[in-house]
């Protein structure tokens, strides 16, 4: 009878253990990394049904953008950064626009990416990517102006956060190495 009950408890502290949601989310990261999106897909739809909603849902924009299915990408990353600023939304998003051939909308959202997080340099390179798009499409000659002026102050903030970063500390930081 013991043993029997000791089971019991076993049985059901292992169930209560288990959380499904992080299994598939786990999953769906696998076949991701993989390359397999259809099956990623899958699994985070699981993920979301298991309660991982934020997670799932910002990971399915990512498998739905490398499918090329950029309108329903677009969707999820809208309702993702509805609920959280989050820089990777941001940026994400902005390469769905920049897919789509919406430069000006692409260039809103890496600006607000880099607010976000002013030292994410793949936001400042596909920035500036998206502002040169922009010219190309309706040169004018005062907007060359705004733009250089725009990656000047980027450039400013960028060697700001690189000195904070890497400020000499201890008896080795005169040496020349």
């Amino acid at each position: 009878m013991r043993r029997a009950a000791l089971l019991l408890s076993l049985l059901f502290l292992s169930f209560h253990w288990f959380q499904p949601g992080p299994y598939y989310l786990h999953r769906g990261n696998s076949a991701y990394a993989q390359g397999n999106y259809r099956k990623a897909l899958l699994f985070y739809r699981r993920a979301w049904e298991k309660g991982l909603r934020r997670e799932a849902e910002f990971n399915s924009a990512c498998a739905l953008y490398m499918l090329g299915e950029y309108r329903e990408a677009e969707k999820k990353l809208l309702n993702y950064i509805k609920n959280s600023e989050d820089y990777r939304g941001y940026f994400n998003l902005g390469n769905v626009y920049f897919r789509l051939g919406e430069y000006k909308k692409a260039y809103e959202m890496f600006k607000k990416a880099l607010k976000a997080k002013p030292d994410f340099y793949p936001a400042k390179i596909n920035l500036e990517l998206s502002l040169r798009k922009m010219q190309k499409q309706s040169p004018s000659p005062s907007s060359k102006a705004l733009p250089d002026a725009i990656m000047e102050y980027l450039r400013q903030k960028e060697k700001e956060v690189f000195r904070k970063r890497w400020k000499p500390r201890g008896s080795a930081a005169g040496r020349d190495w």
